[in-house]
């Protein structure tokens, strides 16, 4: 159980620092459960996924994306909040333990460093193939467990808010020019 005056910059660990968080959690007998991604907005279907996540051992870190390893991966557009924001965020969520930045779009270094019991990753990132990935070959060489789960929420992506946000907004703005379509311009 977290202490309840840990502030949450506390909760937040360097890349340099996950070995010594692993041999600190070992030295206690906790089963660390790791999972990743952007959180850039962060929604249900994301504290769902968390909270299951959280439901296969005693402790959760969470890695976020860094700026760079997004704009590399999703564009120079993403992502919308600053690294800082979206790991301070997760550091709010019950049931996250730690949150880390990770400077490069694979977790294999963090995995590497971290050693979790358990990875925790979304199916679709994933082909069948999975076993043959960097990250599987990684966790199983140290002993720990790949576990694949499927979405937690089929109907809320954060790509259908920005969608939903921005396509509201545009509606807004044409609908003033729409109504000088209505008809055709003609001279007075």
């Amino acid at each position: 159980m977290r202490e309840k005056n840990v502030s949450w910059k506390k909760r937040l660990i360097a890349q340099s620092d996950l070995i010594e968080l692993h041999e600190q959690l070992k030295k206690k007998d906790k089963k660390v459960v790791f999972t990743a991604g952007s959180w850039d907005l962060i929604h249900a279907g994301q504290c769902r996924y968390l909270e299951r996540a959280r439901s296969h051992g005693d402790i959760l870190v969470v890695g976020v994306s860094s700026n760079a390893a997004i704009s590399r991966v999703k564009g120079p557009n993403k992502p919308i909040l600053d690294e800082k924001i979206r790991a301070e965020m997760l550091t709010f969520l019950r049931s996250v333990d730690f949150v880390t930045v990770l400077p490069e779009p694979s977790c294999v270094p963090t995995l590497g460093l971290l050693k979790p019991d358990v990875f925790v990753t979304v199916k679709e990132e994933w082909t069948e193939d999975y076993k043959n990935s960097k990250e599987y070959k990684t966790v199983n060489k140290y002993g720990g467990e790949v576990l694949v789960v499927d979405r937690q929420s089929t109907s809320v992506s954060t790509t259908q808010i920005l969608q939903r946000a921005v396509g509201g907004h545009l509606n807004d703005v044409l609908k003033d020019f729409m109504q000088y379509r209505k008809d055709p311009i003609k001279e007075k």
